[in-house]
């Protein structure tokens, strides 16, 4: 028989043996340093704040951070990332992805000066749930085009905001989106401030000011051209061309895989807001082409000062506009009407507020279907002297008007009405308006 192969053993005091504890202990610890590892980029990416000064962004008012921004935007992306006061010299590009939120040290403590005239956008807000806050934006050149601020991600935001010196401060495209806490100082020429450009969305614009800007360069303060359920709220829009311009339009647009601004704009409700000393109209609801406005609600909102018409509501095209609705307006002191109609619009109702110190209160002009006015002073009132011409101008063309409740003492003469043979209710008005009963 063959003789037997002795077995051989490790013991821990053996040499062999001590080798291997050696291996083992090794691995274990690697093991336990990649574990704490993992969870402490775990623990990051569920939000905790990381500085991105440390990512080699100076924010110096000297070095041009863009590069580092950028990197530092791909590599912390889901993060908060936390700005440090000061100047961060920025050429644009910056994509926001999910869940990303930038933060400065307050609107006057972080600045993002805009190097170039006209980038398509500094920060584009692409993500859910991404958003902006604790920032100034200023432009370092004259800006001729591109945004400061895109949001089009799903419930991407930007509050706490200082900006100045934008032709296109915000572009909104987002669904539920917001806008909240912000100021707008003087726009660069043709400047529209804040855009809501992208259709369904339920959005919202909340606590911001723009102005006084001396001379008035800008063209818009607020557009709406293609939106649904969006709300403007406690804000007050001062020497812009236009306060609120809502203007949908007809896309030219062939290729239908393009986003495009062109649509209609539903259900829009603005409410306790200024548009005061606008160059033009306070307040502009202008549809061309196919675009249509329907279903706009008005609640506590001044348009005076202006130096044209406080509101303007008038069908430049072939779509519709209807249910355009005012509770308890200020419209004075505008060097044109109080509020003025153009084209083919029905369903106009004013009910409450005040409409004096203007060239005219009101004025219908042909087309205008479905107008009704109760409960207003139209003429002297809140402080303000009556409507330097006429009180309400009718214009023949103009059918279904009902007058009800209103005071429209103190104007240059009460009522103009060129189209008493239309369907016409007039009842309980104070002040040279006499009564009739609709046919």
């Amino acid at each position: 028989m063959a003789a037997a192969v002795p077995c051989h053993r490790y013991t821990t005091n053996s040499p062999a043996g001590y080798e291997m504890k050696k291996t083992v202990a090794a691995a274990v610890a690697a093991t336990l340093l990649l574990i704490a590892g993992t969870a402490a980029a775990q623990g990051a990416n569920k939000g905790n704040a990381v500085n991105i000064s440390n990512y080699g962004v100076k924010c110096d008012g000297v070095t041009n951070d863009t590069a580092a921004i950028n990197a530092a935007l791909t590599q912390l992306s889901g993060l908060k990332i936390q700005f440090p006061a000061g100047v961060c010299l920025y050429n644009g590009g910056g994509i926001l992805n999910p869940a990303t939120v930038l933060e400065g040290a307050g609107r006057h403590g972080t600045v993002i000066r805009a190097l170039s005239p006209a980038a398509s956008y500094l920060f584009d807000v692409y993500g859910q749930g991404a958003g902006i806050r604790g920032f100034r934006f200023e432009a370092a050149v004259t800006q001729t085009g591109g945004s400061y601020v895109w949001l089009r991600g799903q419930e991407s935001f930007i509050e706490e905001f200082h900006m100045t010196g934008d032709y296109n401060g915000i572009l909104m495209t987002g669904s539920v989106t917001r806008i909240r806490h912000g100021r707008f100082q003087d726009g660069a020429p043709g400047a529209i401030r804040i855009r809501a450009e992208g259709g369904d969305n339920s959005q919202m614009i909340d606590d911001v000011l723009m102005g006084a800007q001396q001379p008035q360069v800008s063209t818009a303060g607020i557009r709406v051209r293609n939106s649904a359920a969006l709300i403007i709220s406690n804000t007050s829009v001062i020497q812009q061309g236009i306060g609120l311009l809502v203007d949908p339009y007809t896309s030219t647009n062939s290729n239908p895989t393009v986003t495009t601004d062109a649509g209609a704009v539903f259900s829009l409700w603005v409410h306790h807001c200024f548009f005061d000393n606008s160059l033009n109209n306070g307040i502009a609801v202008v549809p061309t082409g196919t675009g249509s406005v329907q279903r706009i609600r008005f609640d506590n909102v001044w348009a005076g000062s202006s130096g044209k018409d406080g509101v303007l509501v008038a069908n430049f095209g072939s779509g519709s506009v209807s249910g355009v609705h005012f509770s308890s307006p200020h419209l004075v002191d505008n060097k044109g009407s109080g509020i003025t109609t153009g084209g083919t619009v029905e369903d106009i109702a004013i009910d409450g507020g005040e409409i004096a110190q203007n060239q005219y209160g009101v004025y219908l002009n042909p087309g205008a279907n479905g107008v009704r006015i109760t409960n207003a002073t139209i003429g002297k009132g809140a402080g303000m002297t009556g409507n330097r011409s006429v009180g309400v101008v009718i214009s023949s063309g103009v059918d279904y008007v009902t007058l009800a409740n209103n005071d429209v003492r103190g104007n240059g003469s009460a009522i103009a009405n060129g189209a008493s043979g239309s369907h016409q209710l007039f009842r309980s008005n104070f002040g040279g308006i006499p009564t009739v009963e609709a046919p």
